[in-house]
């Protein structure tokens, strides 16, 4: 018997054990923030400090989008969140989800807020550009996208 192939099936044993181990600790990790601020940190969305953002109006960043271009900003809305839809709003309450009115919002787990929740999200602005056929977000409706790494809840 080959010495050599008794360890490889031993280190692929320790191997898938990890793993297991890991994505169990993973699946038992409360991802919600009923009650909380939360701290999202999504692979595509670059770690910072978030006391160094730019406090900018809702308005402001969907009128200029460019101007706040990987910018770290902090913006106040209500967040939507549904099929096929990520949003910050500006509200609550919120008239129609489905008109745009706000920017896209990435890094955020569905159903991790309630829908409509006031909330204060920091991140960095991704613009679409002026001269695009289309923009952020689902088909492309959105002026700005927001790469979200923290939300707090704020009183309505």
């Amino acid at each position: 018997m080959n010495r050599q192939s008794g360890g490889g099936v031993a280190a692929k044993v320790v191997t898938l054990g990890l793993v297991v181990a890991f994505s169990t600790l993973l699946a038992r990790m409360d991802a919600s923030v009923a009650g909380r601020d939360a701290a999202f940190n999504s692979f595509a969305c670059p770690r910072f400090n978030p006391t160094r953002a730019l406090p900018v109006a809702l308005e402001e960043l969907r009128a200029h989008p460019v101007r706040y271009q990987g910018r770290l900003v902090k913006v106040r809305g209500a967040y939507v969140d549904g099929w096929e839809m990520s949003a910050l709003h500006p509200g609550p309450p919120v008239s129609d989800p489905w008109a745009a009115d706000g920017i896209w919002v990435e890094g955020i787990a569905p159903m991790t807020l309630p829908t409509e929740q006031a909330v204060e999200m920091t991140g960095i602005v991704s613009a679409a550009r002026p001269d695009a056929v289309s923009g952020k977000g689902h088909l492309g409706k959105w002026p700005a996208e927001l790469c979200v790494a923290s939300v707090r809840r704020l009183q309505a």
